[in-house]
């Protein structure tokens, strides 16, 4: 007797299969909805006999079984019942699943600029200020490559038949800003300088980097070809390297600053180890104990204390002071006071480019051991190199003297005070001063009788040049 439906029975299970009686024994076989799975139980009846491996094959055959079958299983399954033992929800035979196909996807081509856990040293200790995950691009770089989806693998069920996979789904993704498909949609490239962002299935380029708060651990250290904005603070021992330009809201701390573009923030204590590099120029409110160089102008509202600043344009300082430090500025210095009521050393020098300051100061240093070499050595051949080569320092001195500048300007405005133990550089004139100077007035180098001219202030906008030019015209006339 065959029945086609749920067993009510121990032998019987909660799925759908068949049932199959006789005198000494019921037997439940059931397939699973997906077709991947057979599993048995059996019931011995006190009267009749026990069931065979025969029989047991032929039942299965009956049910449609024909595949995946364990002769393990079978073989132990036909002795325990034969035995007369109870056997509930036994796996007789298993199929082989479908392998579902592989969604479309991404394969990114650039890598993070930094990685997300650097080795500090051999230990293995992490850098936590090294967390930068972004990918960085340029334009005509590879960002990544599209994959196309992959239909999968058909599986067989116990019963024989095939099991057709879920093919996978094509890459749902919008291009978004500065970035373009190439080879029929298959690479993406980018079409300017920035980072990669996938945003709600949208890649771009982003041109600027916003961190909400402060460049902390959480954030760490930035490397970006663009613009940055933080709109907390820089914690000390933390970098940001911005490309094109970088907007500070707050402070920075002992940082490395770097960047091609305009660099504006709060303020800065670097602690006499902080460092801003700017291919362009800075405005802050105030900056101490840091190290600057500059290609721009340096503006700075309240005060600068105690920083060493190199720069191709000008120093300002509109409300306070120039107070500590040394400070070389090709376009000229200009600050309410210079030097301090402490008497805090102070050094100024303008209307020179630093490179070729730091290029005289070691060919001086060259022409120094050159005379020296001269005094120590007997040798004629020697002496006669020695000359040769004292000769071309001094050429190339003269020539570094004599090199001029459109941007430079020779001049240091004071609108308030110029206090003592500052000391002026100012064209081929260094002068100490000794006693403070009430401004409003502009110092310039006196080129007629040596020494510097403390003048009524005029803008750095007039060049010492034209200054020293006029007052060069009125002594050829008496």
């Amino acid at each position: 007797m065959v029945n086609d439906t749920s067993a009510q029975d121990g032998a019987k299970e909660s799925i759908p299969g068949k049932e199959y009686k006789k005198l000494g024994y019921s037997l439940f076989v059931a397939i699973s909805k997906d077709k991947l799975e057979c599993r048995c139980s059996y019931v011995p009846r006190q009267q009749g006999s026990m069931m065979t491996r025969n029989e047991l094959n032929g039942y299965l055959a009956a049910t449609g079984v024909k595949e995946g079958l364990d002769e393990d299983s079978l073989n132990t399954f036909a002795v325990n019942a034969a035995a007369g033992q109870s056997l509930r929800n036994v796996a007789m035979a298993t199929g082989t699943p479908a392998v579902n196909g592989i969604d479309g996807w991404l394969s990114y081509t650039v890598q993070p600029s930094v990685p997300v856990q650097t080795v500090g040293d051999e230990k293995g200790d992490i850098d936590l200020h090294q967390v930068q995950t972004f990918i960085n691009v340029m334009p005509g770089d590879e960002i990544a490559r599209i994959i196309p989806p992959e239909p999968g693998a058909a599986g067989r069920g116990v019963t024989g038949e095939n099991l057709p996979p879920l093919p996978g789904k094509p890459l749902a993704l919008k291009i978004g800003k500065n970035v373009t498909a190439e080879d029929n949609g298959k690479r993406l490239v980018s079409a300017a300088a920035g980072r990669v962002c996938l945003v709600s299935g949208e890649i771009s380029v982003e041109e600027e980097y916003v961190v909400a708060g402060d460049v902390n651990f959480r954030v760490g250290s930035i490397i970006f070809n663009g613009v940055v904005e933080v709109r907390g603070d820089v914690l000390d021992d933390f970098g940001v390297s911005a490309a094109k330009g970088l907007r500070v809201s707050g402070n920075i701390g002992n940082c490395a600053i770097t960047s091609g573009g305009d660099i504006a923030l709060c303020g800065m204590d670097g602690r006499g180890k902080g460092t801003i590099v700017c291919g362009s120029s800075i405005k802050a409110q105030f900056i101490h104990d840091s190290i600057i160089e500059c290609a721009g102008d340096l503006v700075v509202e309240v005060e600068l204390h105690n920083c060493i600043v190199k720069t191709l344009g000008r120093i300002i300082v509109n409300k306070g002071a120039i107070a500590g430090g040394c400070y070389t500025a090709l376009g000229g210095i200009e600050a309410k006071k210079i030097g301090s009521l402490a008497s805090v050393r102070t050094t100024l020098t303008v209307g020179v480019d630093y490179h070729d300051a730091e290029e005289l100061e070691r060919l001086m240093d060259e022409l120094a051991k050159n005379h020296k070499q001269i005094g120590q050595t007997s040798s004629l051949k020697e002496i006669e190199e020695s000359r040769r080569e004292r000769a071309s320092l001094t050429d190339r001195i003269m020539a570094m003297r004599l090199k001029t500048d459109e941007r430079a300007n020779q001049k240091i405005n004071i609108k308030g005070t110029l206090y003592d133990n500052t000391l002026l550089v100012i064209g081929t004139q260094n002068e100490e001063v000794r006693d403070p100077h009430d401004g409003p007035l502009s110092v310039c180098e006196n080129t007629i009788e040596g020494g510097l001219r403390y003048l009524s202030l005029t803008s750095l906008d007039v060049k010492a040049t034209d200054i020293e030019k006029a007052f060069i015209l009125e002594y050829q006339k008496k």
